[in-house]
């Protein structure tokens, strides 16, 4: 009876072991879970950083394509009309003046 008792007592040691070393790893495990993720998550937040940074350099530079473009279009009106403008100054000022006087 001793052996039995000694027996079922060693047993219950045994599993109280396996199932602390058991308990361990799986604290390990959802440690490593925790790291994993959390450097998967800081990965791909600097990606979406990067492709904004990068994002943000291309749209600026087509921005200012297109600034320049529309202030070369904006001087070269500027210049037409300024060019009209000395071209038939003294015309529309006699123009204007007729059709006031002779309405």
């Amino acid at each position: 009876m001793q052996d039995m008792l000694k027996k079922i007592i060693e047993m219950d040691e045994q599993a109280r072991l396996v199932k602390e070393q058991a308990n361990k790893e799986k604290a390990a495990t959802e440690q490593e879970i925790i790291e994993t993720k959390k450097r998967i998550y800081d990965d791909y937040i600097e990606r979406a950083k990067d492709r904004v940074r990068k994002n943000l350099e291309v749209d600026k530079a087509n921005a200012e394509k297109e600034w320049e473009k529309t202030s070369l279009k904006h001087q070269t009106i500027s210049e037409k009309l300024d060019k009209m403008y000395e071209e038939n100054r003294d015309l529309w000022v006699d123009q204007i003046v007729s059709r006031v006087i002779n309405n």
